[in-house]
């Protein structure tokens, strides 16, 4: 049997053709989801991912290989379809409807095997980008697995739609409003002193609203996430890929937090802040 090994970029004419052309199975649709490469979505059209029975995101693997810029072989037995991709110093082979896939020579186990379904090799996201030491963020609002190849975070290229701003929301600036000015002490979580995260908190605590205490923490579960913020709405940034600061965005492009100068109003286009700015949230 022939094997082809080629830049996946390059492969899209011969899966069309014919190369990926049967089913074994119909993915379950009935949760679908989204994939991100750095700060663009990944073309799914017509093979979207999807959440399998055992809540494990399952990704195209042509399209998504090919953001990632992998090579990728492939040989046919069958309805079965042996892969191999390389990249990123790795390289994994597997098979469609096995249990377990080589990585760099080492047997491991899948989350769930890979599907040969509907002219399309799908494997499970986490498998992929673990094999490919690829730090994945994964949005549960807006359904959205992105994959930060260039080793820094990236707020998702896609939202879904949310809910308008209740009014309360107006009341979360002026509550921050009030402590302009506070030092900045490392942990504080009181007007004797504020670090950021504990700033925040303390804010939508006095507004009837409990966020998790760190700005990581924030990004990764509380509220839903929003293209364009609105007064009230949590702002955050990053640096040398970490979560490092939360704010509150107060409008005209400015945010309230407490930073090493206090709290105080800075501007979020900023040379400064504008280069570690990764997204924004809506909690009330």
């Amino acid at each position: 049997m022939k094997i082809w090994v080629q830049s996946v970029v390059v492969s899209c004419a011969v899966l069309t053709a014919g190369l990926f052309a049967a089913s074994d199975a119909h993915a379950n649709a009935a949760r679908s989801a989204k994939v991100q490469v750095n700060d663009q979505l990944v073309n799914t059209e017509g093979t979207a991912p999807f959440i399998d029975s055992s809540n494990n995101l399952m990704i195209p693997l042509r399209p998504v290989a090919e953001k990632l810029g992998t090579q990728i072989g492939w040989e046919r037995a069958g309805t079965q379809m042996s892969i191999s991709v390389t990249g990123n110093g790795h390289k994994i082979t597997f098979t469609t409807g096995e249990n377990q896939a080589l990585v760099d020579g080492k047997k491991i186990d899948l989350p769930s095997k890979a599907q040969f379904l509907n002219n399309t090799v799908y494997v499970p996201m986490r498998f992929l980008a673990d094999s490919l030491s690829v730090r994945v963020q994964w949005d549960n609002v807006n359904t959205i697995a992105i994959f930060d190849a260039d080793g820094q975070y990236h707020a998702p290229a896609w939202y879904a739609t949310v809910p308008q701003k209740s009014q309360k929301e107006n009341t979360i600036v002026a509550t921050a409003n009030q402590y302009k000015g506070v030092r900045y002490v490392y942990g504080g979580s009181s007007p004797s002193g504020f670090d950021c995260s504990g700033f925040v908190q303390y804010v939508y605590d006095k507004n009837g609203v409990d966020l998790p205490r760190s700005s990581a923490s924030m990004y990764a579960s509380a509220g839903v996430k929003v293209s364009n913020p609105q007064p009230g709405d949590l702002v955050f940034f990053a640096s040398n890929s970490k979560m490092q600061h939360v704010g509150i965005y107060v409008g005209a492009d400015k945010f309230i937090s407490a930073t090493d100068d206090g709290v105080k109003v800075d501007s979020l286009g900023s040379a400064y802040w504008g280069s570690r700015y990764v997204g924004a949230k809506r909690v009330m």
